[in-house]
């Protein structure tokens, strides 16, 4: 007899699921007695009830703690730097000293304003002087005068063209490793890389483009000599006519001429010095409150215009934000306002609370995980950020909805034939009643049903077997 009846247990497993879940139910059920007109083999089911509870609906999105403002500190004056006062990770107030400059540029500086001076003064007392006509030697020497601005003028853009080469070269560079970076983060939102390789991968490309910024500054104080070459060259070919036109004038007019153009060219090199006078200060003070973030420059470097000595940062709650990158798929749930609640890795069982401040208008393709995903970017201000920190990773839970005191069922409790979703009622009789649902928001284990009520008496684990007007022996709901 127990043969046999490990036979029928081994055909119907073969027959399929839901056989198996009827000879299952049937085995259980062998010893009990028929009662109430259900049948002695009706397969045993658990039930439940429909019950009322708040359904919270929530996007889930990841992003980073970024900086809402950062400071670049650009100095005053073109000087050479006897110290620098702060470090990376110093807490620096407005007024507190950054750099020292060497007084020794001021007198040199000095030293020629006051060369300037004695030049313009010397084409001033020549002016009434007289010349005999031009010689070979001075046209030839006013035209190498002219050839030489020129030269400089070709070396000024032959620097330009070369540092534009080692700009683009940077931005390859940076765009070689943020790939890197983005298969990285890949790889650590995968498991498979270390926070290290991240953390190394994210600081080369900030590295790269710290150097791009470097060398933009220095291009910036290259190009400057470009006007001062122009007005050399003008000069020069202003002294060469004044030479060349001397043949045909009276020697004391051609010496005039002579004489004009190098007072022209001394007021112009002494008002170039008085502005590097003026502009000179011997040291650089914060002019915002925060924690230095970079240093762009050391002790014995020259200060460069449009070259960034140091950069400063509010790393406080005030100065924080949130970002995080909505799925396209999730975007028309999300709105301005929403509450979010933060939490990461980083923060441990800490949470914060935020809420969503700003929208970006457009969407844009972003690496998630291992694939590439059209996404919107969120920003959420936070109050409370104790803890966070600038460049953590972050899990922002977005609340979309919230339906108080709405009737839900067992997510378990639902089935779908592809056209609609139902559950099984069990009657007064035993048996089941298919009933077709609306589902609307869920929870973790329940959702929204429209099309029962409260006393209906649902089969809590309905499987693909099962069929409206099969008898059922409804067991009591486990606690």
């Amino acid at each position: 007899m127990k043969k046999n009846i490990i036979k029928v247990i081994v055909a119907l497993l073969v027959i399929g699921g839901g056989g198996g879940f009827i000879a299952f139910n049937m085995l259980n059920t062998a010893q009990l007695e028929a009662a109430g007109g259900v049948a002695r083999n009706a397969p045993v089911v658990n039930w439940t009830t429909p019950h009322r509870q708040t359904i919270v609906s929530q996007v889930n999105a990841r992003g980073q703690v970024e900086l809402i403002d950062r400071f670049m500190i650009f100095p005053e004056t073109q000087a050479q730097i006897q110290a620098v006062h702060v470090s990376i990770g110093d807490i620096v107030a407005v007024g507190d000293l950054l750099v020292t400059y060497d007084d020794g540029t001021l007198d040199t500086l000095n030293d020629q304003l006051a060369e300037a001076r004695l030049a313009l003064r010397a084409a001033e007392l020549g002016l009434a002087a007289t010349r005999i006509a031009p010689s070979d030697t001075e046209l030839l020497a006013a035209e190498n005068q002219i050839e030489q601005t020129r030269n400089n003028m070709a070396n000024i853009q032959a620097q330009l063209n070369q540092i534009d080469l080692q700009i683009s070269q940077i931005q390859e560079n940076i765009r070689t490793a943020d790939s890197t970076r983005v298969n990285i983060q890949s790889l650590f939102d995968s498991g498979v890389a270390t926070r290290t390789e991240l953390d190394n991968a994210e600081d080369a490309v900030q590295r790269l483009e710290d150097q791009l910024a470097i060398t933009r500054s220095q291009r910036d104080a290259a190009a400057l000599g470009i006007p001062m070459a122009e007005e050399s060259e003008r000069l020069a070919i202003a002294q060469f006519e004044a030479v060349r036109d001397r043949s045909n004038q009276p020697a004391s007019l051609n010496q005039a001429q002579q004489q004009q153009v190098s007072i022209e060219q001394a007021r112009l090199r002494i008002e170039l010095i008085e502005r590097n006078i003026n502009d000179f200060v011997g040291e650089e003070r914060a002019e915002v409150a925060g924690t230095v973030l970079e240093v762009f420059v050391s002790e014995g470097e020259f200060s460069a215009t449009g070259r960034p000595l140091l950069e400063i940062a509010d790393v406080s709650g005030s100065n924080l934000v949130v970002i995080v990158y909505v799925p396209e798929n999730d975007a028309g749930h999300i709105d301005v306002g929403q509450e979010v609640e933060i939490s990461g890795g980083a923060l441990g069982t800490q949470t914060y609370a935020g809420r969503i401040d700003m929208i970006h208008p457009l969407a844009a393709p972003r690496q998630m995980g291992a694939t590439v995903e059209t996404v919107l970017t969120v920003e959420i201000a936070v109050s409370d950020t104790e803890r966070l920190r600038p460049g953590l990773t972050v899990d922002a839970d977005i609340v979309t909805q919230v339906n108080v005191d709405t009737l839900v069922v067992p997510l378990m409790a639902t089935l779908s034939d592809g056209i609609s979703h139902f559950v099984y009622i069990i009657n007064q009789d035993s048996e089941l009643e298919r009933r077709d649902v609306v589902l609307g928001q869920f929870s973790e284990m329940y959702i929204e049903a429209e099309g029962v009520d409260e006393e209906a008496i649902l089969v809590s684990n309905p499987g693909p077997a099962m069929y409206d007007g099969m008898q059922v022996r409804p067991l009591p709901p486990l606690d």
